[in-house]
């Protein structure tokens, strides 16, 4: 009987936490003092009743285990949403808006087959196919995380005091999220009731936290305007320095030279500086590279003391590795052929 009036205890502790996560979720929904930042508030909200969804199904099992297969696919229709949601939230916290609905349709599908199993199939059939959509959903639910986590490590962030306190609190709920997913993982391989209660207690413990700090630190969770023009004043400023250092040192008449070399020249990554160039200098890096190329055999081309060297040998000397190559891009900048253009000058 004491042992019940514990589990009573915790059902209801646990039921009140989720409730603060649930109205904190809601809030997020409806509060439309900041409805520009919206996309990162709602998906927020999301991710936090996925979480509920989840967790309140082990609450829920712990006082009625005789429902366990239909709480358990309930809980797999929170968990398949959690993963994208996840990356969403992040990527759009840190970089920009980004959602491809594709990511929710394992959910959806299995929203879809619900109907059917429960209709189909004898019992031990439909533990066995639950319980390997269950353990299946958690490897889904870590590659998401893995996704959000390589955010950090693919795109060079701009060290800005705000931006810098966004990325603690990323690091604090992607650390959260990741001790609830290692609960989530316990409860399916381990029987034991009472270690059981003690998971899902500790799961609403931490989700709780999350709850509160993000209510408490609001400005941290939400994406805002200022948020975006860092990015693009950084990019942009990225993409400066990346032409800089190339006319400065001449990197571009290394011929096996590379954007992820000229990335950790300057102390970023490929993918970082490709995104700045494309979007500030309007070319890709190839076509920048070709083109301070011409430029710099203009300068050769022109200049009376390397009259004696031959076409092909500045060429080379420009950083093309390539004479077809040389030609084809110096008729498409200039519209005449080397040749040509150094005879014109040699008549000046």
């Amino acid at each position: 009987m004491n042992s019940m009036n514990h589990t009573y205890f915790m059902v209801m502790c646990c039921s009140l936490l989720l409730g603060f996560s649930i109205f904190f979720s809601i809030f997020l929904l409806i509060e439309k003092k900041n409805r520009k930042y919206s996309f990162t508030k709602y998906l927020l909200a999301a991710i936090l009743l996925a979480f509920s969804l989840r967790i309140g199904k082990s609450v829920i099992y712990i006082l009625f285990p005789e429902y366990g297969g239909t709480l358990t696919a309930i809980g797999i229709v929170g968990m398949l949403a959690i993963g994208p949601l996840f990356w969403f939230y992040i990527y759009a916290l840190l970089i920009k808006k980004k959602m491809n609905y594709w990511h929710l349709t394992p959910m959806l599908m299995l929203i879809l087959v619900l109907p059917w199993l429960a209709h189909n199939g004898t019992q031990n059939i439909k533990h066995q196919i639950i319980s390997f959509i269950y353990k299946t959903s958690l490897v889904h639910m870590l590659v998401y995380f893995i996704m959000g986590i390589g955010v950090f490590y693919q795109n060079d962030l701009p060290s800005t005091k705000k931006q810098n306190k966004k990325v603690k609190w990323v690091i604090i709920f992607v650390s959260a999220m990741f001790l609830i997913w290692i609960g989530f993982v316990v409860q399916a391989f381990l029987g034991n009731k009472t270690i059981y209660i003690f998971v899902t207690f500790s799961e609403v413990l931490i989700l709780f936290a999350i709850a509160l700090v993000a209510m408490t630190s609001y400005h941290l969770i939400i994406r805002s305007p200022n948020n975006s023009l860092e990015n693009e004043l950084w990019l942009e400023n990225l993409a400066k320095k990346a032409v800089m250092v190339l006319k400065r040192d001449r990197l571009y008449v290394n011929s096996n030279l590379s954007i992820s070399v000229l990335a950790n020249t300057i102390g970023t990554n490929s993918h970082t500086l490709s995104l700045a160039l494309n979007n500030y200098e309007n070319q890709s890096f190839p076509k920048l590279l070709n083109q301070l190329r011409i430029e710099y055999s203009l300068i050769l081309l022109k200049d009376f003391k390397n009259r004696n060297l031959s076409i092909e040998a500045i060429a080379f000397e420009s950083g093309f590795n390539s004479l077809s190559v040389f030609y084809r891009n110096f008729k498409n900048y200039k519209g005449i052929t080397p040749a040509e253009y150094r005879k014109i000058h040699e008549q000046r």
